[in-house]
């Protein structure tokens, strides 16, 4: 993911990953934010200026967004099997 004061993106990239497995989340970003995966239960990731990367798992199948905070863009459709 890519973030440059308010654009983002991807936008809306759908992903299939099964349920359990480790997705990682690397972030590319002049400025600090969070992105919010709604999951069940909810989880938040939170990234700084410049390039990070986070474990995220999701356990329950279905399809989860995972929208950038501050510009309530969707970067990511999970597709959890």
């Amino acid at each position: 993911m890519t973030v440059k004061g308010d654009s983002v993106s991807p936008n809306a990239e759908r992903i299939q990953v099964d349920a359990g497995e480790t997705l990682l989340v690397r972030v590319e970003s002049d400025r600090a934010g969070q992105l919010h995966v709604h999951s069940k239960p909810q989880q938040f990731i939170d990234f700084k200026s410049g390039t990070s990367t986070s474990e995220l798992v999701i356990k329950i199948p279905g399809i989860v967004e995972i929208e950038e905070h501050d510009t309530s863009a969707v970067v990511a459709q999970v597709e959890v099997q």
